[in-house]
């Protein structure tokens, strides 16, 4: 049930935007600490406890034997009622699916102990809006679309990244930065910028948000240009992390308070697959509040948009090559190679790089039309960087389009699912009070048919339990893991142990006829016939996804492994849409050949010839295994852990 506690919060007109736009030079963290003072029972106080763990400890229950996960099922179904009072609790639009609405349900009792449980303002955790593009590729696909929005930008732009290292990524979005000082230039009106990394150092044990220097943005480590390079550009940087391991690991962007994108990817150079979500609506004022949060120190300049919310584009929302944010880089495959054509027909702007090349031409010679321009899939996935060759032989059935051109659709409910950060390290259940932890549970307890799930890791004990629950009670469950994805912190004791040693114990834990049910692949790129460890650093997967009955979709930063679920402040979004769902899906299938590479029923992958894949991890038992363990973790809170 929403206590009334909740209900009046969703229904607050406070927001922490709101109040930053009243009082501009003040810090956001400040201002948010007062806020909802009447409602703050706060997760850490101690009288709130109880109350917590109880609320947890229902949560975890989808991970019961199967007459207890039937039983937790009907005893946790919200009622008709229960829906209705939670559909009033967000700014939705039309009524969601029951699906989404059970979800949110459990979402909103995460608010009851902690107003700022979700990382943002409780009157913007439901919204809606929508998503003209996805991008399930390598970095410089998702990093070329940061550009081409930052480059637009007329008044302020807020980047947040995990980890920011000096690389190719990086100098893309550096020439963006100069770009935008040019075109402001033009306008005669500057631009204001505010970046966010997590670059761990010792200061930050006596303060988690610290602003960098000119002189430190522009050492060999980060290299952003100096002010002079950019003399357009109100350019802040602040470096955020909450010791031990509260780890900043949001990845998103909001330019103008029109748009936002959400991604899985760092901005650096790694030969991931990852996942990006092109966002406009009112989502966009949450993100944005997200953003505040993060940043928590007075701005100087403050944000010129803080008094502004979102407002739609006239003629409403555009989608392809006719939004204002698309270019020709976002063009793949027969229809992307029709639409650009037609494009370079009309005499407008083009940006093949080979244009002179006709389609017959380049198809014999093994290239197909891939972000705006000719060239094969394995050049388009190295990037540049690797010299990976091919293994198998590429199906010309299976057009290779990564980037995804959504159909046109109107406003669909989404929800803002975050999870602050905890740094003190151990596994306390108290952690799990937030949207993030809430949503992943509820939709595998919710779930009717199947749910499927793309994740780099996945070894934390919560979501293990709950897929093992839901297998037993009839669910499908696919999984999309990336083989050898782990740091030697994962085996340390506590936090889940490596991909292969989980996928082996949960099918030991299952009765014969419930393993068909659990469908465990290891993640395999296009242009692979079997899988690559991870440690090779040749052909990765960093995507974070899970769609839920083909109609309800997670997708953000957050991995499925300890880190994510117990500290590391994170940003998704939940949507209720069976197309966009379906279209994420269907790329998926055509971007990778995981789906043909499945384990057996005894957790181990073997080949066609029967061989099994060698350990990836290197990760040992013992002296070894622990020493291993900690120089991963150190890595992983210096943010170097590939995560």
């Amino acid at each position: 049930m929403v206590s009334e506690r909740v209900y009046n919060l969703t229904h607050s007109n406070k927001t922490l935007t709101s109040a930053l736009a009243a009082d501009p030079k003040e810090s956001p963290g400040e201002l948010g600490k007062k806020l909802y003072e009447e409602h703050h029972h706060g997760i850490h106080k101690p009288n709130a406890t109880g109350g917590i763990l109880a609320t947890v400890k229902g949560m975890l229950k989808s991970g019961a034997t199967p007459e207890e996960a039937k039983e937790v099922t009907a005893e946790d179904e919200p009622s008709q009622e229960d829906l209705d009072k939670a559909a009033e609790c967000g700014q939705f639009g039309a009524r969601p699916s029951d699906l989404f609405l059970k979800i949110y349900h459990d979402v909103l009792k995460t608010l009851d102990v902690d107003p700022w449980a979700g990382y943002v303002s409780p009157p913007l955790v439901g919204s809606r809006g929508v998503v003209p593009l996805s991008i399930i590729s390598y970095i410089p696909d998702i990093i070329q679309h940061h550009y081409d929005c930052i480059i637009r930008a007329e008044h302020e732009v807020f980047l947040a990244t995990n980890f920011w290292q000096a690389s190719k990524s990086a100098t893309k979005i550096c020439d963006a930065f100069i770009e935008l000082s040019k075109r402001a230039e033009k306008r005669g009106k500057r631009v204001v910028v505010k970046m966010m990394y997590d670059r761990a150092t010792l200061k930050m044990i006596t303060e988690s948000h610290l602003f960098v220097d000119e002189a430190e943005w522009t050492s060999d480590a980060v290299k952003i240009p100096k002010k002079e390079e950019m003399p357009w550009v109100d350019f802040q940087l602040v470096n955020f992390h909450q010791p031990v391991l509260g780890t900043f690991h949001c990845k998103f962007m909001v330019v103008d308070r029109k748009m936002a994108l959400l991604c899985s990817n760092n901005i650096q150079d790694r030969p991931n697959m990852e996942m990006m979500s092109h966002l406009e609506g009112p989502i966009v004022d949450s993100l944005y509040d997200t953003a505040l949060i993060s940043w928590y120190k007075a701005m100087d300049p403050p944000l010129p948009l803080l008094g502004r919310p979102y407002q739609p584009p006239e003629g409403g929302y555009r989608f392809g090559l006719e939004n204002e944010y698309a270019t020709t880089h976002i063009l793949d495959g027969s229809r992307g190679e029709e639409i650009f054509r037609a494009t370079r027909e009309k005499g407008e702007q083009a940006r093949d790089e080979d244009e002179a090349k006709t389609s017959e031409e380049a198809k014999g010679d093994g290239r197909v039309f891939i972000a705006g321009k000719y060239q094969t899939i394995t050049d388009h996935i190295n990037a540049g960087d690797q010299t990976t060759m091919a293994t198998t032989d590429l199906d010309p059935s299976r057009e290779y389009t990564p980037h995804v051109l959504h159909a046109p659709h109107q406003e669909v409910p989404m929800v803002l699912m975050n999870r602050p950060p905890y740094g003190k390290p151990g596994n306390d259940e108290r952690a799990l009070l937030c949207p993030q932890a809430a949503a992943w549970l509820a939709a595998l307890k919710h779930a009717r048919e199947k749910v499927f799930i793309q994740t780099p890791t996945f070894s934390a004990a919560p979501v293990i339990d709950a897929v093992l629950g839901a297998v037993r009670r009839g669910i499908e469950v696919t999984l999309y893991v990336d083989v050898g994805f782990n740091d030697g912190g994962e085996a340390l004791p506590l936090q889940g142990g490596t991909n292969e040693e989980v996928v082996r114990a949960m099918y030991a834990k299952l009765e014969e006829h419930e393993k068909e049910r659990l469908k465990y692949y290891w993640f395999t790129a296009r242009d692979q016939g079997k899988p690559i460890n991870a440690h090779l650093q040749q052909r990765n997967c960093h995507v974070k996804l899970m769609v839920v009955d083909d109609a309800i979709g997670i997708m953000g930063n957050g991995n499925q492994d300890v880190q994510s679920w117990f500290h590391s402040a994170e940003v998704n979004v939940m949507i209720d849409s069976h197309d966009i769902c379906r279209e994420w899906l269907d790329t998926i299938e055509r971007v990778q050949n995981t789906h043909l590479h499945r384990v057996g029923h005894d957790g181990v992958y073997r080949d066609a010839q029967g061989v099994e894949l060698q350990d990836s991890t290197g990760v040992t038992k013992g002296v070894k295994g622990v020493i291993k363990g900690i120089q991963g973790s150190i890595a992983r809170v210096r943010g170097t852990g590939g995560f």
